[in-house]
């Protein structure tokens, strides 16, 4: 059962707490060893610290891309933020031809990626430890999928922190985006879920054009550009494309 975070946040209190919740993630798991080791050895450029992940866990936006991009040998598909791979493996099942690259920070949730897929035998996917999309050619990405990355855990409090500055800040996503927008091509798709700042607030986000999409839940309180909280804030964009030039 997961912890609620206003729980969590009385239990941080506790003399001892810290060092008791380290030796149960230690036990209980790879997900929770994970998360508890990236939190004790945080790299820099870490936006989500928790690993919380599960297969096919966006079915409504993997299968509205498969009906937009063919499935051939030369499609690129980056998952920023993997943790330790669901979603890579589940695109598999949407695009058996792409190739699917998984980008995660969090060295150990890698060696669980690399683990997995030697046992596939899947050579069209590779998964790469890196904090950004910086190594990846301009203009080389069919899509790019960032997926419960731009948020923190500690920050799902009833009522939010009134700011986010502490955990997350709004210059390093729209850093992180800029480059988001390098690496796709013209026409090519970004995805943008369960962040706690809006796409369309950053700089770049006129070279998109915004895809609505029906019924998805937004599951994150909203930041402004000086990480301050938006109140009664509903935004439902998550898909971007991006534009042709003229």
């Amino acid at each position: 059962m997961k912890i609620p975070e206003s729980m969590r946040a009385r239990l941080r209190k506790i003399p001892g707490y810290p060092i008791a919740l380290f030796i149960y993630h230690l036990a209980r798991g790879v997900e929770t060893r994970n998360e508890a080791l990236i939190q004790i050895f945080p790299p820099a450029g870490l936006f989500q610290p928790y690993v919380y992940t599960s297969n096919d866990r966006y079915p409504d936006i993997f299968e509205f891309l498969r009906e937009q991009i063919r499935d051939e040998p030369e499609i690129r598909i980056l998952s920023f933020g993997c943790s330790t791979g669901e979603e890579v493996f589940s695109l598999r099942r949407y695009f058996s031809r792409a190739i699917l690259i998984g980008i995660d920070i969090n060295r150990f949730n890698i060696a669980v990626c690399r683990r997995r897929v030697r046992r596939l035998k899947d050579e069209g996917i590779r998964f790469l430890l890196a904090s950004s999309t910086a190594e990846e050619a301009d203009a080389s990405l069919d899509v790019i999928l960032a997926m419960a990355v731009f948020r923190h855990g500690k920050l799902n409090l009833v009522p939010p922190p009134e700011s986010c500055e502490r955990e997350i800040r709004f210059a390093a996503f729209e850093s992180a985006v800029t480059d988001f927008a390098r690496c796709l091509k013209p026409g090519g798709f970004l995805v943008i879920h369960n962040a706690m700042f809006r796409f369309t607030d950053t700089a770049v986000s006129g070279l998109f054009l915004p895809i609505p999409l029906e019924g998805l839940l937004i599951e994150a309180p909203l930041y402004d550009r000086d990480n301050r909280l938006l109140p009664d804030e509903h935004y439902p964009l998550v898909l971007f494309r991006k534009l042709q030039p003229t």
